[in-house]
């Protein structure tokens, strides 16, 4: 595979037989120019908050290849969706197979929408949207215990299965807490590739990740998207 970063939670994932385009934000979609025609597009976005879901994706249709949408629940009946896209809408806990790409399945967010687990037959990727373990300071303490419990009962979903590249939240808005969310996910979890995203202002969170003993460094390759944009892997 090869896969760029565009920046917040968005990543173009290229395999030897499609594209994937995740929770396109902004950043540069003159890459998908540089692809093979042949190979069918398939857009992914995880919910309805803006950014997650910029309504520019729908400009990629009719651009010489086939595109398909893979879109939340939560997006459908949005008027920036075109009620003639070639989209599918799905539910949290679905799973749907789709011609061309392989088996979608979805998880449920602590946030809005859902997370997507995508099996092509020759990789499987984890894409989280905003499933995360949202432990902000100050809030309510019953919030906090429905948040932690439904992160660790939604990723326990994943547990045992072979995950070849993770795109997970490691957000540096929740300051002290801001590694529980990504520890937790590879005490379950060894994904062969794992990609930060979702961070804001405070770009050193992956490598202050990265030094902790919960980041697993030694046997889980924890890629630099903090200042790297194209992996070959």
């Amino acid at each position: 595979m090869t896969i760029d970063y565009l920046g917040h939670s968005g990543f173009l994932v290229e395999t030897a037989e499609q594209l994937l385009l995740f929770d396109y934000f902004r950043g540069d979609l003159s890459l998908l120019e540089q692809k093979p025609t042949d190979k069918p597009l398939f857009v992914f976005a995880s919910h309805a908050h803006s950014d997650h879901f910029n309504p520019q994706i729908f400009s990629l249709a009719g651009r010489r290849r086939s595109v398909k949408y893979v879109l939340s629940f939560d997006i459908k009946g949005n008027p920036s969706a075109p009620a003639d896209a070639d989209a599918v809408y799905l539910d949290a806990d679905e799973s749907r197979e789709l011609p061309g790409l392989g088996t979608v399945r979805t998880l449920l967010s602590t946030d809005e929408g859902v997370a997507f687990l995508i099996d092509t037959g020759r990789e499987t990727l984890f894409h989280a949207g905003d499933l995360h373990w949202w432990d902000w300071e100050g809030e309510d303490s019953l919030w906090l215990a429905e948040q932690e419990r439904v992160f660790k009962r939604e990723i326990g979903k994943l547990a045992g299965l072979r995950l070849d590249a993770a795109f997970v939240v490691l957000d540096d808005r929740l300051e002290g807490s801001f590694a529980k969310g990504a520890a937790w996910f590879l005490t379950v979890c060894r994904p062969a590739h794992v990609f930060p995203m979702h961070f804001w202002k405070d770009r050193s969170v992956i490598e202050r990740f990265k030094a902790l003993p919960e980041a697993r460094a030694d046997v889980v390759r924890i890629l630099d998207t903090a200042n790297e944009t194209h992996w070959e892997i």
